[in-house]
């Protein structure tokens, strides 16, 4: 099985047996058709190892919320009938219960196949835990993680009669200019840390700890260029293969590569250096508001080198418009400072960035 074909999968799967379908049995109906959501093909990342659970034809089919109860019952009867065991080689029937099931808010419904059926709020509802409908304030759009955005965003939309499907990722295809400065600032803030740190670790005789640390720099100078190129992060399983997209990729991953190969904390120390230097100057290539040239910093007299990033975080930081965002502190968005198991349920990752805000800008006053 070729990588990434799920998604073109899923779209034939609309073209060939949905559209069909509904064509016939409902002519009048206007509706949305999508492959969206979770799952590595919708990133475009699915391989063989994908199609062992759960993998194959899949279409999400958004209906008018008025009329959602009676019409999907309906629409979902025929689907039942028509809907074929297999398509393309690939089972369209799953054998695990894993599609959404009758709500009782009437605004979602699944069978054994490929093909649901939401209103956009149920479809909110179950994915991103929250209503996008209204304008995300700047604070509201650092409480949830990026990964959350992609499962919106990501993926393709083959038919839109309704226009809410396509208004909803137009409105969170990427952070408004200010979230996305500070969280610019805040990753160089993450970076400015721990950046001697490879060094005095190594110099105190823990080796193993200066390799640890040179590990989550990599991590952080990852996600800069992730920031700095405008793409959303995926979680951790993806982060290595989107990372790998970018443009900067092919200067940087070298660099990142020493950096993990070294078995000298100099080296490890020199590579950093060298990465984090061209990220200086992937930003004034891009023109990111408050770029500066990077320059190199010092820790009292002790041996170590690295490059000031705090000058170039409080760069960025100067150039943010909204006061709100320049008073708290740099601790950027829920997925720069939060684990993996609390960003995994929205709700509790909103809940818990909205908190921190909440107190620091209490103290800021």
């Amino acid at each position: 099985m070729q990588s990434g074909i799920g998604l073109k999968l899923s779209q034939r799967f609309y073209e060939q047996v949905i559209a069909p379908t509904l064509e016939r049995a409902f002519p009048a109906l206007p509706y949305a058709a999508a492959r969206i959501g979770l799952g590595s093909e919708v990133l475009g990342y699915d391989t063989t190892m994908s199609a062992d659970h759960d993998y194959g034809p899949c279409v999400q089919l958004f209906l008018p919320s008025s009329a959602f109860p009676e019409t999907a019952l309906e629409v979902m009867r025929v689907l039942d009938q028509s809907m074929p065991t297999s398509f393309d080689g690939f089972t369209v029937r799953y054998p695990t219960a894993t599609r959404p099931q009758k709500s009782e808010a009437g605004n979602m419904l699944g069978s054994d196949h490929g093909a649901e059926l939401y209103t956009l709020a149920g479809w909110q509802d179950k994915f991103l835990g929250h209503g996008f409908n209204s304008k995300l304030t700047n604070l509201d759009w650092l409480a949830y993680p990026e990964h959350l955005f992609l499962i919106a965003t990501a993926g393709a939309v083959f038919r839109d009669d309704l226009g809410e499907l396509s208004a909803l990722r137009k409105a969170l295809q990427y952070f408004p200019r200010d979230v996305w400065l500070y969280k610019i600032a805040a990753q160089w803030n993450r970076i400015a840390e721990e950046r001697a740190y490879v060094g005095r670790a190594a110099d105190a005789g823990d080796e193993l700890g200066s390799r640890v640390i040179a590990a989550r720099m990599t991590h952080n100078i990852m996600r800069l260029a992730m920031l700095l190129e405008r793409r959303y992060a995926p979680y951790a399983k993806w982060f290595g293969t989107a990372f790998s997209k970018l443009s900067c990729t092919a200067d940087l991953a070298p660099l990142l590569e020493q950096v993990l190969a070294a078995s000298d904390w100099r080296e490890r120390e020199t590579q950093i250096s060298s990465a984090v230097r061209a990220l200086a100057h992937l930003q004034l290539a891009r023109a990111v508001p408050g770029a500066i040239a990077p320059e190199e910093g010092a820790l009292l007299k002790r041996p170590f080198h690295f490059i000031d990033t705090v000058k170039l975080s409080d760069a960025i930081s100067a150039e943010i418009s909204d006061e709100q965002l320049r008073r708290l502190p740099k601790f950027g968005g829920a997925d720069q400072f939060l684990g993996n198991f609390v960003l995994a349920v929205p709700s509790w990752s909103s809940a818990t960035a909205s908190a921190l805000f909440e107190s620091a800008l209490r103290q800021e006053k």
